[in-house]
């Protein structure tokens, strides 16, 4: 195994790990919003200060950071530890090489240490490109501790092994040194042959296929909710299986609100997921990680029962 990769009990575990090296308890930390609920539980419970970056969507729905807000809440707020979701969830952005270039220059430029956790690179959608956020250049690649898992891709996560890749070695051994603490943070043997495996040429070929099958389901239920969901809006992700829809103006219209909007989808069946969690005060996260037939029986009775409603 290459001296800078290592093993990790869960990403997020790998994730507080890191920031125990970055950062006290008590002190800040960057994310953007939307925010995946996994990130603001695991700081919440550690006792870190989270300070939200809000990403916005452009003139042509596409979510982006927001550089000059990045800048102002770093230096007001004094922050050395970011985290830098690549591919982003909830909102399925992923991020272009200049985007990333911008980001790290602004870390760099008040010296703040990044956890980029890249758990979703391997779901690129509609033949995208996933870029590396430690290969925009040398200084990115010796501030940035950077975390992976087959888990996302492969449906592995009960097996839990992720891993980091740390080229700083200083940064390496104080990683590894807070993740040894619980004395509990070693791949077990059924993970590791799996993630072997999943790397495998075979798992490559099958890893294709599925991201051309989860962008049919991508582009089948953006189009659906563009053209038959009034009031709802939904940026169609890049990456991720993950749909973000925003049902602001549906709720308007209809007088509801989004916990009842919510219920109605449940008692018809649709399993679809309260975007509160993540920042998202009237969305509504979606996952199509499933075959396409179900995601039409989905949105049918979404559309039947739910948003078109008689």
């Amino acid at each position: 195994m290459p001296e800078h990769i290592g093993y990790e009990n869960g990403v997020l575990g790998g994730l507080m790990s890191a920031l125990g090296t970055f950062c006290s308890r008590g002190e800040s930390v960057l994310v953007h919003s939307p925010t995946y609920m996994g990130f603001t539980g695991s700081l919440k419970n550690a006792g870190y200060n989270i300070v939200p970056s809000p990403l916005a969507r452009d003139e042509n729905g596409v979510w982006r950071m927001d550089f000059a807000d990045m800048e102002a809440k770093i230096a007001q707020n004094n922050i050395h530890a970011a985290i830098f979701c690549s591919p982003h969830n909830p909102t399925g952005r992923v991020w272009e090489r200049w985007e990333i270039e911008k980001a790290m220059e602004l870390y760099k430029k008040y010296d703040v240490y990044v956890v980029a956790d890249e758990i979703w690179s391997d779901i690129i959608l509609f033949g995208g490109n996933h870029i590396p956020t430690q290969s925009v250049s040398e200084d990115a690649k010796q501030r940035t501790v950077a975390l992976y898992a087959p888990s996302k891709t492969f449906n592995l996560a009960g097996l839990i092994g992720s891993y980091h890749i740390i080229y700083n070695k200083r940064l390496r051994d104080r990683v590894k040194k807070e993740s040894s603490l619980c004395h509990y943070n070693s791949m077990n043997v059924l993970s590791m042959h799996a993630l072997i495996g999943a790397y495998k040429d075979e798992g490559h070929e099958w890893v294709d296929e599925l991201c051309d099958v989860l962008s049919c389901n991508v582009e089948y239920a953006c189009e659906y909710i563009s053209e038959h969901f009034a009031g709802v809006s939904a940026a169609k992700p890049q990456g991720t299986y993950m749909v973000f829809m925003d049902c602001e103006e549906w709720l308007k219209a209809h007088g509801k609100t989004l916990d009842e909007l919510l219920k109605m989808g449940w008692d018809v069946g649709v399993a679809w997921q309260d975007g509160r969690q993540h920042g998202g005060s009237t969305h509504i996260r979606l996952n199509l990680a499933l075959p396409l037939s179900r995601v039409k029986e989905a949105f049918r009775r979404m559309d039947k029962y739910v948003f078109n409603k008689e």
